[in-house]
C-alpha cells in the first residue's frame, strides 16, 4: 500500500455545501459532536479489529478530514488523505505539495474513492497494522501492544505518518477535548486491553520522549570520524517499543560523507531527564529514500559564529527565496516561514549576525525583526545587505588633545554606524579637558563630512574612535 501522506491536506482541500452533505451520506458536519456520534460505530468497530485505540483513530480521522468538512471526505469518504485508487475508485484533487526547495506549490493528484466510512477507517487501520513495503513496522507504535496509552500511540505518529512536528500534540489535544479515551477506548488513560486480547497485564514500559524539529529543503551534513561507534534507528532510541537497529555494514558510508536531514529531534530521558539531540538522515537527496536516526555525534556540521549587535538591513526587491526560523544548514536545520517577496518593507532591524562555514566557503546571515517575531536571512542570496555608512581610512599619527566639549560624545570600538557589533564605550577614568591622547587613523564619512580619529590612552592598551570635535 503505498501511501504519500501530507498532513492538513484536509484543510487545503475544504469546500462543501451544507446541501451535499446529506447526499453524500458521510459524517460531514460542522458539529465535533455529531461528527463523533457518527463515526463512533465505525471507529472503535475498527479499532479494536486491529488492535488499535480507537480514540487515536477518531482524533485522526477528524484532523485529517477538518472533522468532515474537507472536499475529499464529502465526495470521496476519504478521512485520511490516502492517494491512489480504492478498488478502482479515486478523484482528482488539487492539493499542496513541497519542491526540493521546501517551496509550496499546488498540484492535482488522484485520491482513493471509499464506498463508506467504514472502509476508509478499515484502509488506513490496515496501513497502521502492515506498514511499508520497506518497513512493516514503521507504525507499529500505534500497536496497543506496544503503545500503554494511547498518547503513546499518537505521538508514535509524529514524524512517521506526518511531518508536522506537533501532529500527536493536536491528536492529544483532541482526544482530551472531547474524552475520547473514556468514550471510546473504556477507560480515562487510554490503557484498556482490548477484548479478544491476552488478559495478561504487561509491565509498564516509560519510553523517553522527544520533541521534533521539521527542515526545509536538502540541509546537509557529514558524517564524522566516529560515525561508526553510534547505531542507525528507524526511529529515535527508546522513545517507542519495537525499534529497530540499522547495521552500518549495510551501507557504503565512510568518513566526511554527506548525508541529507529532515528532521531534529530533541530527547529528554524519563530519569535523569538529559537531553540528546538526534537528526533523521537519508544517503541520497531524493526525498523518498530511506530515512535513519543518528545521535548528533555521528555527524559533523558547518560552523556557525554568530554575534550580537545591530544594524539596518535592506532587503532587495524582486528576490526569491526565503526567510528561516534559524540559519539554513545549521545544527539547528532551519525551516521557511515565508517567501522574501512578501516582506513589504524595504528596511528591517537586525540583532544578530551570523557566520555560517561550510567545508571553508563563508556565508552571512542576520537575524530580523518582522512585527513581533524573528526570523533568519541570507545575504549572500543578494537578498539583503546591512546599511552602513561609508568611510575613506587614510593613515594618520601624532598627538591631540580632548576638547573642552569632549563629554558631549561618545567613543566606539568602530566608527559610528559602520560594522554589526557596534560597541558604545566609556571614557577612561581620569579624562578630561587637555588630556593627551595619540591617533593612529583617520576616517572620514564622505556623505556627511565628518572626520573620526582612531586615539589611544596613555597606558591605555584600547582603542577607540572618537568624532573629531572631541579632540583639539
Amino acid at each position: 500500500m503505498k501511501r504519500m501522506k501530507k498532513w492538513l491536506l484536509a484543510a487545503l482541500v475544504v469546500g462543501v455545501s451544507a446541501g451535499s452533505i446529506g447526499r453524500v451520506g458521510h459524517a460531514a458536519t460542522t458539529d465535533p459532536q455529531g461528527f463523533i456520534n457518527q463515526l463512533k460505530s465505525p471507529v472503535t468497530s475498527v479499532a479494536n479489529q486491529y488492535k488499535l485505540y480507537p480514540s487515536v483513530m477518531m482524533a485522526q480521522a477528524a484532523l485529517e478530514s477538518a472533522w468532515g468538512t474537507s472536499e475529499l471526505t464529502t465526495q470521496a469518504n476519504n478521512y485520511f488523505g490516502i492517494k491512489g485508487s480504492y478498488n478502482g475508485q479515486s478523484v482528482a484533487m488539487k492539493t499542496a505539495e513541497y519542491n526540493s526547495n521546501g517551496q509550496l506549490y499546488y498540484t492535482t493528484a488522484n485520491f482513493r474513492k471509499y464506498p463508506s466510512a467504514k472502509a476508509s477507517m478499515t484502509d488506513n487501520a490496515q496501513l497502521l497494522r502492515n506498514g511499508t513495503v520497506y518497513n512493516p513496522k514503521i507504525y507499529s507504535g500505534t500497536w496497543r501492544e506496544n503503545a500503554a496509552t494511547y498518547s503513546a500511540a499518537a505521538n508514535s505518529l509524529t514524524g512517521i505518518y506526518a511531518t508536522s512536528p506537533t501532529y500527536g500534540t493536536s491528536l492529544i489535544s483532541i482526544i482530551k477535548q472531547y474524552s475520547l479515551d473514556t468514550l471510546l477506548d473504556g477507560s480515562g488513560d487510554g490503557s484498556s486491553v482490548d477484548s479478544g486480547s491476552s488478559s495478561t497485564t504487561k509491565p509498564t514500559v516509560t519510553y523517553a520522549t522527544a520533541k521534533y524539529y521539521g527542515a526545509t529543503g536538502n540541509q546537509t551534513a557529514r558524517l564524522s570520524s566516529k560515525h561508526t561507534h553510534y547505531v542507525l534507528y528507524n526511529h529515535v532510541k527508546n522513545t517507542r517499543a519495537n525499534i529497530t537497529k540499522i547495521s552500518w555494514n549495510k551501507l557504503n558510508d565512510y568518513t566526511g560523507q554527506q548525508v541529507y536531514l529532515d528532521m531534529r529531534a530533541v530527547k529528554t530521558d524519563p530519569k535523569s531527564k538529559k537531553k540528546t539531540t538526534w537528526y533523521r538522515v537519508r544517503f541520497s537527496s531524493k526525498k523518498t529514500a530511506k530515512k535513519y536516526w543518528l545521535y548528533t555525534g555521528g555527524l559533523t556540521f558547518p560552523t556557525v559564529k554568530y554575534t550580537s549587535g545591530t544594524a539596518k538591513v535592506k532587503i532587495n526587491s524582486g528576490m526569491k527565496g526565503s526567510y528561516y526560523d534559524h540559519v539554513y544548514n545549521s545544527p539547528y536545520l532551519a525551516k521557511a516561514k515565508g517567501s522574501l517577496s512578501k516582506l513589504t518593507s524595504k528596511t528591517y532591524t537586525a540583532d544578530n549576525q551570523a557566520i555560517r562555514n561550510q567545508d571553508g566557503y563563508k556565508t552571512t546571515w542576520y537575524r530580523i525583526k518582522v512585527g513581533n517575531k524573528k526570523y533568519w536571512i541570507a545575504s549572500t542570496e543578494a537578498a539583503a545587505s546591512p546599511q552602513y555608512d561609508y568611510v575613506v581610512y587614510t593613515a594618520a599619527s601624532g598627538k591631540k588633545k580632548l576638547a573642552s566639549k569632549y563629554s558631549k560624545y561618545h567613543v566606539y570600538n568602530h566608527i559610528k554606524n559602520t560594522h554589526f557589533d557596534q560597541k558604545t564605550l566609556k571614557w577612561p577614568s581620569g579624562s578630561k579637558k587637555g588630556t593627551k591622547v595619540t591617533v593612529n587613523l583617520k576616517g572620514t564619512k564622505t556623505a556627511y563630512k565628518t572626520t573620526w580619529y582612531r586615539i589611544q590612552f596613555n597606558g591605555n592598551k584600547t582603542r577607540y574612535w572618537v568624532d573629531a570635535r572631541a579632540l583639539q
